[in-house]
């Protein structure tokens, strides 16, 4: 890559990371549209794989805030969806149901603005981590469903527990990927790229928390859940 296509490449993910990092979500819809357009190859394996770093952070930091009760749920429902979606990527086109999900998606955040706060128990817990699972593995953007289950919570709770759940949650992805070989050695030094930049945003993301802290957290995550819809969407239809 030349020396502009570098720069952009740190700042979209220094970006990326600093939404990661105060919202425990937001990597790939901020950093996977321009990455995609500087070099294909960034998405999905060196995303998830910062998205993986990015949560391993975030779960440190916020440690004293994460709820493991019932999270297992949602880790077997992740195990479920990325075998499901690394099978598809092998033998069907993944662009139907990437447009079925993405769809779902804006359905649920329509509905979240019409309705209570979100009952968090085992039956949600395990969709959720299915659609995260499908998601994450054929697009690398699998954060909202768990987004949108746990946006009532308080922002501490809410970037603490979902880090723990994506931690586990995109290794296991990156792991559906390499069964099929879907990872390569590219994969991996583009990861090394964006490794710095990722955690010099981080960093900075302790600044905007103290902002998102005060009631936005909730609102950030519906934005970020739809743009994420969006771009799934939009993506699969220009793959037509």
């Amino acid at each position: 890559m030349e020396t502009a296509d570098l720069i952009i490449v740190f700042l979209i993910v220094m970006l990326g990371a600093l939404v990661q990092g105060s919202t425990s979500m937001g990597f790939a819809i901020t950093a996977a549209p321009i990455l995609m357009i500087v070099n294909p190859e960034f998405v999905p394996v060196p995303t998830l794989m910062i998205g993986f770093i990015l949560s391993v952070y975030l779960m440190i930091r916020e440690r004293k805030s994460i709820i493991l009760t019932g999270l297992s749920y949602s880790v077997v429902g992740r195990i479920i969806g990325s075998i499901i979606a690394a099978y598809i990527i092998v033998l069907i086109s993944q662009s139907y149901f990437s447009l079925v999900f993405g769809g779902l998606i804006i359905l649920a955040v329509v509905l979240s603005l019409f309705r209570g706060q979100w009952e968090i128990n085992k039956s949600k817990l395990f969709a959720a981590g299915l659609m995260s699972g499908i998601m994450g593995t054929l697009a690398s953007i699998g954060s909202p469903p768990m987004g949108l289950l746990y946006q009532h919570q308080k922002a501490q709770v809410i970037r603490g527990t979902l880090s723990a759940y994506f931690t586990l949650g995109t290794l296991i992805s990156i792991l559906s990927l390499s069964f099929v070989g879907k990872v390569s050695k590219v994969d991996f030094n583009l990861f090394l790229w964006m490794l710095p930049a990722s955690t010099v945003g981080f960093w900075f993301s302790k600044y905007l928390n103290k902002y998102l802290d005060k009631g936005y957290t909730r609102w950030t995550i519906l934005a970020i859940s739809a743009l994420s819809a969006l771009f799934v969407i939009a993506k699969t239809l220009y793959s037509f």
